[in-house]
């Protein structure tokens, strides 16, 4: 049960905030379980070194410290919350991913009670469910512990994708529907005036 975990300690200065964030956003996307602030554990099997030394380079040029200590081990007790706690913040994102898919078939839902069903919001949905699967791909490599939630994350995504496929064949048959009307309407005018 017990596992390896990457160390990671810095010192960012304050102003201009765009180092520290980066810094941050970079460690979490890595999978860092926060201790405190600017120290973190990184899952071993995660902490990419050549990240972590650019990172350094980052932080130093702007003024400050980063240190990463490797193979650092804890005692059953310790690792058992550790682990919860990295679950608890992957369940998290899962929920969040869960909220995003529920949002999806949401605005769909919206605007095909408008009868919106253009290329145009086939188009913006399109991204936002490619999105999805990007940031679903991504939490789902950091879910190193089994946290549990992923199935339903997944289930999620999966049905704004077959609700996003019901809206495009809609969205097509609609199209071809007012392309018909607008060629028949062409085609009586030429018909019907012959000086055309």
């Amino acid at each position: 049960m017990v596992s390896s975990w990457t160390l990671v300690a810095y010192r960012t200065p304050t102003e201009p905030s765009t180092t520290r964030v980066a810094v941050w956003r970079a460690l979490h996307r890595m999978g860092a379980l926060y201790l405190g602030p600017s120290v973190c554990l990184v899952p071993a099997a995660l902490a990419d070194g050549t990240l972590l030394e650019r990172l350094r380079a980052r932080v130093e040029a702007a003024g400050g410290s980063l240190a990463a200590l490797e193979d650092v081990r804890f005692g059953p007790e310790a690792e058992a919350e550790l682990r919860r706690r990295y679950n608890a913040a992957r369940a998290a994102e899962y929920a969040e991913i869960v909220e995003q898919a529920e949002a999806v078939v949401a605005e769909l839902e919206r605007e095909g009670r408008r009868n919106k069903f253009t290329f145009a919001e086939v188009e913006e949905n399109e991204a936002g469910l490619a999105k999805l699967r990007r940031w679903l791909r991504r939490v789902s490599v950091r879910d190193l512990f089994g946290c549990g939630a992923r199935q339903e994350a997944e289930a999620a995504v999966e049905g704004a994708a077959r609700r996003l496929a019901v809206f495009v064949d809609e969205a097509i048959v609609r199209e071809a529907e007012g392309a018909s009307t607008a060629e028949a309407g062409i085609f009586d005018l030429r018909i019907g005036d012959p000086g055309r």
